[in-house]
């Protein structure tokens, strides 16, 4: 089975969006087609898109959904320091990336450009190519 890293802006459209795309995303997920894995720092971000009004209720709801959710430990800390230093990619960036680095996971599901800089280590991939890991 694929294992995915996912973005933030993934998981919070993965939340909120109605389009179809999304919704065969998290069936691809329940039905453990796919791993999808996420960094606790997306737990930090995730208030800040959502909204005061719901980002409660969307938190309980993404900790529902089948996915892994990375916790960062030392490890993945001092990875982040190094990506921030080396390839300047902003610190939240950097610890996403990090924890799928660690992790060994090779595909981020992401539109971010902070991630071009450091394909060799992790490569960027849109939804459609994340649907076609799930087939």
């Amino acid at each position: 089975m694929n294992k995915i890293l996912i973005d933030t802006m993934y998981i919070h459209a993965l939340l909120t969006s109605e389009d179809r795309s999304y919704v065969k995303l998290s069936q691809a997920l329940d039905d453990e087609k796919i791993t999808g894995v996420i960094s606790v720092t997306t737990l930090t971000e995730l208030p800040i898109f959502l909204g005061r009004d719901v980002y409660k209720e969307k938190l309980n709801e993404l900790l529902s959904l089948n996915m892994q959710i990375v916790e960062t430990d030392r490890t993945i800390a001092v990875r982040a320091g190094e990506l921030h230093m080396l390839y300047k990619v902003p610190l939240g960036d950097s610890l996403i990336a990090a924890t799928g680095i660690i992790e060994g996971i090779k595909h981020v599901l992401t539109d971010d450009e902070h991630f071009d800089s450091i394909v060799s280590l992790i490569k960027p991939i849109n939804l459609k190519t994340a649907l076609k890991m799930a087939r």
